[in-house]
């Protein structure tokens, strides 16, 4: 797949490009009936890369991040609009000229309201201030954002894209991970809460696209993905600490289905950690392919809810799978390593 690049140098442009922080992501645009049903078609829209000034000076950057986006788009399909921005602090007329695209490619031209007051309330937006003060500061944030209907885009931002530079290996990895989020967003309905039938569960979001992205990083000859998910259980990979062995220790409980977990710590232990075991158990110890764990089942969330579609797709209730993966995950390295070497 091609690409389209643009670079800023301060210069105004009129390129139209926008972004949301993602706990208030589409607040900008009310909900349009029956609007996500269209989002689960492919586009033939190609992905935009915005690249503030000072970064990629020699191709690296984008083509690190761009072999990891490639491959999942290949797996996933094209969805989209997608764009990927990249910025740095080297000069602020730079990124503040691609704030200003960002914001505009969420205009919505059947509304009333001038272009340039829609684009100027959404600048105005105090996430977005304090994202470009990140920005300007070298702060490294961001992550996935999309907009809700009736003007849809997806972006992946990186308020401090150096360290991308620096770290091909992650850049691909993270690549990866986001466009995964990408695939889910476009089949479920987002502007319902994450209990919602017609929505994923959060664990299933991060989960999913934390060992996608792990096997895919070792389909692509970049890392070795037992060996992860090993350090996953032991130390906490490359996500944070603690573990979940030392998480789960003393006999915690958990919830995978409990949406909390953000506002009280250790959504990136149960969300990520526990969550990509959930689907590693799912596919080596339970046998499912790895396809429909992935990607076919999101097919029939918004059709028939999600509880009635992972039923459908893994041959098993919720719930029944909660108890089957609590027990499976209390057990030692060892034993729950063992899935990997069953046959597929």
């Amino acid at each position: 797949m091609s690409i389209i690049l643009q670079f800023h140098f301060g210069s105004s442009s009129r390129r139209l490009a926008g972004i949301l922080g993602i706990l208030v992501a589409g607040g900008l645009f009310a909900k349009a009936e029956g609007d996500n049903v269209k989002f689960a078609e492919e586009t033939e829209a190609e992905p935009v890369f915005h690249v503030a000034e000072g970064l990629n000076e020699d191709g690296s950057l984008v083509a690190n991040y761009k072999r990891g986006l490639d491959y999942a788009i290949d797996y996933f399909g094209n969805y989209g609009p997608y764009h990927i921005y990249l910025l740095g602090a080297k000069s602020e007329a730079s990124v503040r000229a691609i704030y200003r695209e960002r914001a505009a490619t969420r205009v919505d031209p059947k509304t009333e309201e001038p272009a340039v007051k829609q684009i100027e309330a959404f600048l105005a937006r105090s996430n977005v201030v304090e994202e470009i003060d990140a920005t300007l500061k070298g702060r490294a944030e961001g992550g996935l954002t999309w907009s809700q209907p009736p003007v849809r885009v997806y972006e992946d931002v990186t308020t401090n894209a150096v360290g991308r530079e620096r770290d091909p290996v992650e850049n691909t990895w993270g690549a990866l991970h986001e466009y995964h989020h990408v695939f889910q967003i476009a089949h479920v309905d987002t502007s319902e809460e994450r209990t919602s039938e017609r929505h994923f569960c959060s664990w299933m979001a991060e989960g999913m696209a934390t060992y996608s992205s792990a096997k895919f990083m070792e389909n692509l000859g970049l890392t070795d993905f037992k060996k992860y998910m090993l350090e996953l259980r032991t130390s906490g990979a490359n996500i944070g600490r603690p573990g979940i062995n030392e998480f789960l220790s003393e006999g915690k409980r958990v919830r995978l289905s409990d949406e909390s977990y953000w506002e009280k710590r250790n959504s990136a232990q149960v969300y990520y950690m526990l969550g990509a075991w959930a689907t590693a158990y799912l596919i080596h110890g339970l046998g499912v392919d790895e396809k429909v764990v992935l990607k076919d089942w999101y097919s029939d969330i918004l059709r028939i809810g999600k509880s009635a579609a992972f039923e459908k797709h893994m041959g098993r209730t919720l719930g029944t799978f909660y108890e089957q993966f609590d027990t499976f995950i209390r057990q030692s390295d060892e034993d729950v390593m063992r899935i990997f070497d069953l046959a597929p």
